[in-house]
Parts: C-alpha cells; sequence; structure tokens
C-alpha cells in the first residue's frame, strides 16, 4: 500500500470515500462525460504551461516505464540534468508517499513544485496544498492561468494524514459519516452511502440536519427521522435545537410520514401569464467565449410552446442568441403585460444582469426584467412555504417525487456541459447538431418540470398548516 495524492485528496475530502474507493470499488459509479471533459480541460491548461516550459524533460509517468523505473528516471534528470521534468514520479524514502506533480521546476539551486488546477482558487482548498507537499517551495497554476505561490504542509502533519489513509487502505472499519448533500452528491460512491442511510431511516439525510446538528441531535439520543418526529421543541437541552426546532421538526415530520408538511400558502400569484425560463450556462462561467449557450423559455398556454435560443458557440453567436432573446422578452412583455417569469435558483436573474452589463439592452426590456414581480424564483417560494420528505429541494429531486420525469434520466447540468464541449471540439456537422438537440430536450424538460412543481404548488393554495416555523 502507498499513500498517493489522490488518496490523500479522497482522506481530506471523505473518509468513507476513501475507504469504498479501497474496499467497495466495484460498487462505485462509472465515470461520466463530464468527468471526461474536466480532464480534457486540464491536459489542455497543462499543455500550455508545458509549452511555455523551455527545455522541459518528460512526461515521466506514462511514458511506458514501469513504477519503480520511473522513480529512478525521476530522480536521474533532477541529479544529472539542470531540466525541468514534466510529470515525475516522486517517492518518499520509505517508499510510502508518492506524488506526480504537473511539473518539476528549477530555481537556482532549489527544485519548485508546480502544479495544475482548474479552480479558480486551488489555493483555498487544503488538499491541493497536501497533494504534492514534498517540497518547501510549492506553486499552483490555478484556471486563469496565474500562477500562486502556496505553504505546504508540514512534515508533522503529513506524517498524521498518511497514518490515517494507510488505516483506511488496509483493515479499518468502514467510517460512518455522512456528509452534505451538496458534498455528495457528485461523489462516485453518492449512491451506496445516501440510499443505505435513507433505507436506516437516520436524520443526516435532511436538509436541515447540519454535521453539527446531527452530533447534537445524537448526543440527546436522537438518531432516526422518526425519533426526531416525536421530539418537541422543550425536550431539547441543547438552546442551538431548541432555536432551530421549527425546521427541523417540521422537516422530520415530512419524512416521517412521507408527505409534505405546509407552513404556508404558496402565494403563487394568480391570474398572471407564466413564462418557464431556464437556461443552460458554460462551467467557465463568463471566462468561456458563449458563457450561455441556450436561453430556454415557453409561455403558459393550454400547451406551451418550447422556444430555445441556441447560441452558435462562438462570441459573435452569443451576441445574437442575446438579441434574439432580448426581443422574444419584449414580444412577451407587449402581449403579456402580466406575465411572470418563472425559474429554479439564481442563475436566471444573474445571467440576465451579467448580459446586460456585458452586452447592453434596450431600457424598456432592463425595466421591465427588473420590476419587483417579474422574475420569481420557484425554488426559493416551494423552501418558504413546505418541507418535503426529500434529502434535496432541487428540482431533480422534486419533479420525480410528483412524478415526472426527464427524456433522459442521466442529463443534468454537468451533463449538459459535456455535451457542450464534445459539440464545440467535433468537426462533425451532423454530430453536433445531434448533440445540441439533446441539451435542447434536456432544457425543454427542466421547463416542464418547473411547470409540474408550479401545478402542484398552486394545487395546495389555502391549505398550509401553520408550522413550528411558519
Amino acid at each position: 500500500m502507498r499513500v498517493t495524492a489522490n488518496a490523500l485528496k479522497r482522506l481530506l475530502d471523505c473518509e468513507r470515500r476513501l475507504w469504498r474507493t479501497e474496499h467497495a470499488r466495484a460498487h462505485a459509479a462509472e465515470r461520466t462525460e463530464h468527468d471526461d471533459m474536466l480532464s480534457d480541460r486540464s491536459r489542455a491548461l497543462e499543455e500550455s504551461i508545458a509549452a511555455a516550459i523551455p527545455d522541459l524533460a518528460g512526461p515521466v509517468q506514462g511514458s511506458g516505464l514501469a513504477f519503480e523505473q520511473a522513480a529512478e528516471e525521476t530522480v536521474r534528470l533532477l541529479c544529472e540534468t539542470k531540466r525541468a521534468v514534466r510529470r515525475p514520479l516522486l517517492l518518499s524514502a520509505d517508499g510510502l508517499r508518492t506524488a506526480t506533480p504537473a511539473f518539476i521546476l528549477r530555481d537556482g539551486d532549489a527544485l519548485v513544485i508546480r502544479d495544475v488546477r482548474l479552480a479558480h482558487r486551488p489555493e483555498a482548498r487544503r488538499d491541493n496544498r497536501v497533494r504534492v507537499s514534498f517540497a518547501g517551495r510549492l506553486e499552483l497554476v490555478n484556471g486563469l492561468g496565474q500562477v500562486v505561490e502556496v505553504d505546504p504542509e508540514s512534515d508533522q502533519e503529513l506524517e498524521r494524514l498518511s497514518a490515517r489513509t494507510l488505516e483506511l487502505l488496509g483493515d479499518s472499519p468502514e467510517p460512518d459519516i455522512l456528509l452534505s448533500h451538496s458534498h455528495c452528491q457528485h461523489c462516485d460512491h453518492y449512491g451506496p452511502c445516501w440510499d443505505r442511510a435513507e433505507a436506516e431511516r437516520r436524520i443526516e439525510v435532511m436538509p436541515a440536519v447540519t454535521r453539527a446538528r446531527a452530533e447534537m441531535l445524537h448526543d440527546e439520543g436522537v438518531r432516526t427521522v422518526d425519533e426526531l418526529a416525536a421530539r418537541t421543541p422543550e425536550s431539547f437541552t441543547r438552546r442551538e435545537l431548541r432555536e432551530a426546532a421549527g425546521a427541523l421538526l417540521n422537516e422530520a415530520r415530512a419524512f416521517a410520514s412521507g408527505a409534505p408538511v405546509w407552513l404556508r400558502d404558496p402565494a403563487l400569484p394568480r391570474g398572471r401569464t407564466p413564462v418557464w425560463f431556464d437556461v443552460e450556462s458554460d462551467a467557465e462561467g463568463e471566462r468561456a467565449d458563449v458563457p450561455v449557450y441556450l436561453w430556454g423559455l415557453a409561455v403558459e398556454r393550454s400547451e406551451p410552446v418550447f422556444e430555445p435560443i441556441l447560441s452558435e458557440l462562438t462570441p459573435e453567436g452569443d451576441a445574437q442568441a442575446w438579441r434574439r432573446f432580448v426581443a422574444r422578452a419584449l414580444e412577451v412583455f407587449r402581449d403579456h403585460p402580466d406575465a411572470v417569469w418563472v425559474h429554479w435558483h439564481h442563475a436566471e436573474p444573474m445571467w440576465i444582469d451579467r448580459y446586460v452589463a456585458r452586452l447592453g439592452a434596450p431600457p424598456e426590456f432592463v425595466e421591465r426584467m427588473r420590476a419587483p414581480g417579474t422574475l420569481l424564483d420557484l425554488h426559493q417560494r416551494l423552501e418558504k412555504c413546505v418541507r418535503l420528505p426529500l434529502r434535496s429541494t432541487s428540482v431533480k429531486f422534486v419533479a420525480p417525487w410528483l412524478g415526472f420525469q426527464w427524456s433522459n434520466p442521466d442529463a443534468d447540468a454537468a451533463w449538459s456541459t459535456a455535451q457542450l464541449h464534445r459539440a464545440r471540439e467535433t468537426t462533425d456537422a451532423a454530430e453536433r447538431e445531434r448533440l445540441l438537440a439533446e441539451v435542447t430536450r434536456y432544457n425543454a424538460d427542466d421547463l416542464w418540470a418547473m411547470r409540474t412543481v408550479w401545478r402542484w404548488m398552486e394545487g395546495h393554495g389555502g391549505r398550509a398548516q401553520r408550522g413550528a416555523d411558519a
């Protein structure tokens, strides 16, 4: 067993993930297209950095050498030459720790470890420091191409982390840990961990139960949603739990009963025309040539029609798509002065503001879009009025609970971005059209999912039970 850089990353991310990667790898989810897309972008960033380094040796790892040979070749290059080395294989003297940073550079007689990360602020993540803390000087190149110098972890801390890694890779029992849903949902062991916890009715599956609250509830003898649902605010000895009792107990009652617990009337605007609205944006954000590659909308009618406005995936196409969206929005406002644009979360108003700032828009559009009540965050409204027996209030959980199904059950925002990446990379026009058609269909499903949630909430107006946090 060796303590690799990836093992340390998994340790710091979640001890249970490290354990399952070693002992239950057959049950891990398959690698996704989004994973492949991120790998492609990381390699492209590394290639651009390598092109600017003169007299670069390597890559050593992946050159066909066996593990021990690659480690020996790395030592030879560092001892016998003055060359920078790409993808060296570093091995500790005791043979237990290994790492493969992107580069080892020279600064006089000093060696500089330089690694590459897509994140804008990789220095803020501890695992990025730990993974290559084998030298006195450590640099990270972030997703913007900037070089940031960071302090490596101490030898004492590396020893502690290495020892714990070896324990988990050995005969240690599986850690009984469940982190937040937002942290876990993209892990390749998400399914087994969360499905088991849900089957065991553990309180940790509830969105309102943070890790700190879980520990306090455990101390008070509460481990299942049924035990929590049976409590009263006054029964808690900890002040923090009494103050959070409203959120905790209403949510626990929803989980225990399998039914929604209504806190207040949804208060959806009546007599106004909903416009279902959702955008597909690049994970690169405003650094991308085309930040928003699809503006999707549908005006509510007896049979609403999906209206996708798709960019040509060039800066010029981006500007044209924005102008088409603005023009269509103005038509909607003129035909439906009472229109309310329904979206999920904050991305849509954020992107409207960013595009107005970057590309401009007629005053009428800006005034109407920014008028109070024009944009309605359906997710925010849902969270204010009801508690659901769901591990997440993402539309990807709420809509299926109500019976809605996406045409492609594997589609999500990460999948959509991966299709965009493939469409940009292909030279086959027919393949590009097919990929973008899949993204368009996914965006339409997002709109119909929101419509499903809206109509369900609308049907429950006036039925609210006054809950403890109403």
